[in-house]
C-alpha cells in the first residue's frame, strides 16, 4: 500500500482513537487521545495523519515555536519539529513510519513555509525508532536529558528554497 501524509482532519479521528501502541512503545510516544486536544485551534502545533492506503496508520505532530524550541538548545526560527508520532501496532515492521518521515521534505514547507530543518528527540532505549529516522535521512546532531532518559537529538535538513512539488 502506498503511504501518505495529510494534514488532521475530524473525519480521521475514530479510527486515531482506535490507534493501539504495543505497551514497550507507551512511555516513548503520546497516544492520538492524549495528543488530539492538543492540537486543536494551535497553528505553531499541527496534527499529520499517516494513512496506509486509506486507512488511517498514525499520528504526528508538526510544531514551531516554544512547542519546538524545547528541543533545541537555543531558539530557531527556521525550525520544525516532529513529535508523538505513533504507528498502528498492526502495520509496525511494514516499513509505514519509513514512508511517512521520508515524505518531510515536501510536507514541512507546504505547512511551514519558513522551515530550513525538521528537529526531533528520540530516546535511547528506543533504538528502533532511531533506525526509523535515519532511513529517512536524520542524523543524530545532540544528546538531551528527556522526561523517560537520555535522549538523542536528530536533524533533517530541508532544501531552500524548495523544490518543485514541495509547495
Amino acid at each position: 500500500m502506498t503511504t501518505r501524509l495529510v494534514p488532521l482532519s475530524a473525519h480521521h479521528e475514530a479510527a486515531l482513537l482506535a490507534l493501539t501502541l504495543p505497551p514497550e512503545q507507551r512511555p516513548f510516544t503520546t497516544h492520538p487521545a492524549d495528543l488530539l486536544p492538543d492540537l486543536r485551534g494551535d497553528p505553531q502545533h499541527q496534527g499529520v495523519t499517516i494513512l496506509d492506503g486509506d486507512e488511517v496508520a498514525g499520528l504526528f505532530a508538526l510544531s514551531s515555536g516554544p512547542h519546538c524550541e524545547k528541543y533545541l538548545s537555543e531558539p530557531d526560527p527556521h525550525a520544525v519539529a516532529v513529535s508523538s508520532l505513533s504507528i498502528d501496532a498492526s502495520r509496525q515492521g511494514r516499513g509505514v513510519g519509513t514512508a511517512a518521515m521520508r515524505q518531510l521534505p515536501s510536507l514541512v514547507p507546504t505547512l511551514f513555509p519558513a522551515a530550513r530543518r525538521v528537529v526531533l528527540v528520540v530516546n535511547q532505549r528506543n533504538p528502533a525508532a532511531r533506525r526509523v529516522y535515519e532511513k529517512a535521512g536524520f542524523t543524530v546532531t545532540g544528546e538531551r536529558q528527556g522526561p523517560v532518559g537520555a535522549q538523542w537529538v536528530m536533524t533533517l535538513a530541508l532544501a531552500w528554497p524548495p523544490g518543485p512539488g514541495s509547495a
